[in-house]
């Protein structure tokens, strides 16, 4: 699956303000840079599966809710789907079809994750910190994810659609 580079640009100029970003972080050039990092802006949307939450992983072990995700929409549960590469049961009951097609369904549930999880949640306040919950879960040093979206914001993505 795959959108193309204008189509995922357009969604982070449209939705990116909606990001509750720390002071001196731009959200549109942000989403497009995680975009960058996790797709090549939109090449490579998945599905990619994700053994640990999937039969037998340490994630879906210790999670009723993959549980039954898995058991409604077999391994396409433990999959992560999208421009900005979320795992299946952070999305808001979009099915894996949907999210195969709808780059808006795609973005509106990052916007929700990123608000939620790595804003509310974790505290990210740096880039790099963003990209360390983001790609791990919990701010702890990352630096080879963290050096690709420092790259991939100074390079303004959005600044160099036109």
């Amino acid at each position: 699956m795959k959108f193309t580079k204008q189509e995922v640009l357009d969604v982070c100029a449209q939705y990116g303000p909606l990001l509750k970003v720390p002071s001196g972080i731009d959200g549109p050039r942000l989403m497009a840079a995680i975009a960058s990092v996790e797709s090549s802006l939109g090449f490579d949307c998945g599905p990619r599966h994700e053994p640990t939450y999937d039969v037998g992983g340490s994630v879906y072990a210790s999670s009723k809710l993959q549980q039954s995700l898995v058991a409604k929409y077999g391994s396409a549960a433990a999959s992560s789907y999208g421009p900005w590469q979320m795992m299946f049961c952070n999305f808001n009951g979009e099915t894996p079809t949907q999210l195969e097609s709808d780059i808006d369904a795609c973005a509106r549930a990052f916007v929700d994750q990123f608000n939620r999880f790595v804003i509310r949640s974790r505290k990210a306040s740096t880039l790099d910190e963003i990209g360390e919950v983001w790609n791990e879960g919990h701010i702890t040093p990352d630096t080879p994810y963290t050096v690709k979206l420092e790259a991939a914001y100074d390079a303004n993505l959005l600044a160099a659609k036109s």
